[in-house]
């Protein structure tokens, strides 16, 4: 009889409790237990508030589920194509292996947003005739997207890496080409040593890397990351990508890994425990290499609250965030001989592999679709399900327009908007407003969970402060009435513990591959030899900020560690990047 023991249940962790029971590794006599500090509901949408699945959140207006629903977390994928190698292919096996492949709908983004950018309106098709108020002669005049492209052929030589095993190879050994003209980086130079920032101010000077930033969306994407994968990342990414998602709501596909799970072991006589409120206090080895670990309540997370636990297997499922504050308690954790794996100087070297990147939303309903007839409409034509974004310099950053996507059955229906899809240093201007006007914070910041009860209630202040900012992308004044109150505001905050970012980015001066592959057993890196201790996550694949990312760390797992057979045709598709 094995025990396995998954400690998160966002999509990695639920991804391998699946795997571990329909691909036939835990069989009849054997204990999966999923830990999940959230006060996680898997009974079906819309019937709690809670969040389902870490960074995935399909919310209902009111928490009705006959009323209109609005993506709170992670909302989207690439559909796989086999023909062509590319898309999210763990992604799209598992939705259809669910059953849920009639349900995949376009989630289109319009190839001509409406910017705010600077106090002008422009419409991205109107850029060559009324380029964007930025002194950068000949980029402004056209998208963003074609500066960021503009930039990667530079890094990566043109044509650059196409395929998965490409990339991989590019993040280890490219060097930016003999025709790269620099003052500061001489050709031949290490890409991945070299900060995407850097290098963009380099080429683009000042004025072409704030154009970047506001018109491309995301502050994120022009941080000073590793500029061998932002080269690759920014190169195929853009508004206007064939992106798609479920009717009724991604975190469907959450649900179904874990009633499906549920299903699959009891008809394996495999013992499936779920327990939610519950958080992974510390784990260490035994000198024998034996998994030993404490349990805490979500209600005192900072106190063991379980005698010395064990188990066979143990996979971390959970980000970077979340493994420092178990590393934190392990560090002082009363027992006689233990081997502090997480705080080994190797490991705790590669855990700061990646950049964490804070990100937030603020939602709300409205009983009509008022930005449909405002002087400045989103462009949501080109056909079904646009959505948007609008993308301004304003602390909104992007919007997107879920609308009525009811269904039908209630006569009253809302519609929703993603007001706000902010990251990185505009967190901190909402999130002073996540307290009311003269109110003092009652809980630390770090000791603020906010994301695990669900998305928080808007305060009046946040609410004001957004409709004043769409009155200036929508009708270019305060808002002084023009936009109705909201029937509900909501936000979550990914920049709070335990999560600590919304999503993440390679580092410079690590060799991501590297990293990638010896990051999953730490043991190893620890130089205590093999234990089945795992860390799995989209923070450490070739996917991050993708559920993609999470599904093939697990799966990458699975396949090495544990002799599983994988789902993948891993032809021309590296689960992650071998060195």
């Amino acid at each position: 009889m094995t025990s396995y023991t998954i400690f998160g249940a966002g999509p990695a962790g639920l991804y391998t409790a699946w795997r571990l029971v329909t691909g036939g590794k835990a069989v009849s006599g054997d204990t999966i237990n999923l830990i999940e500090w959230g006060d996680y509901a898997f009974g079906g949408i819309g019937t709690g508030t809670r969040a389902p699945a870490g960074r995935i959140c399909s919310y209902f207006c009111n928490n009705d589920p006959t009323q209109s629903y609005i993506e709170a977390g992670g909302m989207r994928f690439i559909m796989w194509d086999p023909t062509q190698s590319q898309g999210h292919q763990l992604v799209t096996l598992t939705i259809q292996a669910l059953g849920l492949g009639p349900k995949i709908i376009d989630f289109n983004t319009t190839d001509n947003p409406l910017l705010y950018l600077r106090g002008e309106h422009i419409y991205q098709n109107n850029l060559a005739a009324t380029p964007a108020p930025y002194n950068t002669p000949g980029n402004n005049a056209a998208p963003a997207a074609t500066l960021f492209s503009n930039i990667s052929a530079l890094i990566t030589g043109n044509p650059g890496p196409k395929t998965r095993a490409d990339q991989c190879t590019f993040y280890g050994t490219g060097a930016l080409p003999p025709s790269f003209n620099s003052y500061v980086y001489p050709p031949g130079s290490l890409a991945g040593s070299i900060g995407y920032w850097n290098v963009f101010y380099d080429q683009a000077g000042n004025e072409g890397y704030e154009y970047a930033s506001d018109a491309g969306g995301y502050t994120s994407n022009v941080i000073n990351w590793n500029a061998a994968n932002a080269a690759i990342y920014n190169g195929e990414f853009a508004p206007g990508g064939a992106f798609k998602t479920l009717d009724g709501g991604y975190s469907q596909v959450f649900e179904q890994l874990f009633q499906q799970t549920q299903a699959a072991a009891a008809n394996a006589g495999v013992a499936f425990n779920f327990q939610n409120n519950t958080r992974l206090h510390s784990i260490w080895l035994t000198p024998q290499n034996q998994l030993q670990f404490q349990t805490a309540s979500a209600s005192a997370p900072d106190t063991a609250n379980s005698g010395v636990l064990t188990s066979d297997y143990a996979f971390m499922a959970m980000p970077p965030a979340s493994i420092d504050l178990v590393a934190n308690a392990t560090r002082y954790a009363d027992n006689t001989g233990k081997v502090d794996v997480i705080n080994n100087t190797q490991v705790q070297l590669y855990l700061d592999g990646v950049i964490r990147q804070p990100s937030m939303r603020v939602m709300m309903f409205f009983d009509s679709p008022w930005w449909e007839t405002c002087p400045y409409p989103p462009d949501l034509s080109g056909g079904t399900n646009v959505f948007g974004p609008s993308i301004t310099d304003l602390p909104l950053r992007q919007v997107y327009y879920f609308g009525n996507n009811s269904n039908g059955q209630n006569p009253n229906p809302t519609y929703g908007v993603l007001c706000s899809y902010d990251d990185m240093q505009y967190i901190q201007f909402w999130q002073e407003l996540e307290v009311e006007i003269d109110q003092n914070r009652s809980v630390p910041l770090d000791q603020d969970y906010q994301v695990l009860q669900g998305p928080g209630t808007g305060t009046d202040t946040m609410t004001r402060m957004v409709l004043l900012e769409l009155a200036k992308l929508h009708f270019d004044q305060p808002n002084g009435g023009l936009i109705p109150w909201p029937v509900q505001t909501i936000y979550n905050d990914f920049s709070l513990n335990p999560f600590g970012a919304g999503y993440h980015a390679w580092a410079a001066h690590y060799d991501i591959c590297d990293v990638m592959q010896k990051i999953r057993q730490p043991s190893v890196l620890a130089g205590v030899g093999a234990a089945n201790l795992f860390i799995i996550g989209e923070a450490y694949s070739n996917d991050q900020a993708w559920v993609e990312g999470a599904f093939c760390t697990a799966e990458s797992v699975l396949v090495d560690y544990l002799g599983m057979t994988t789902i993948a045709d891993t032809t021309n598709y590296p689960l992650i990047c071998a060195c």
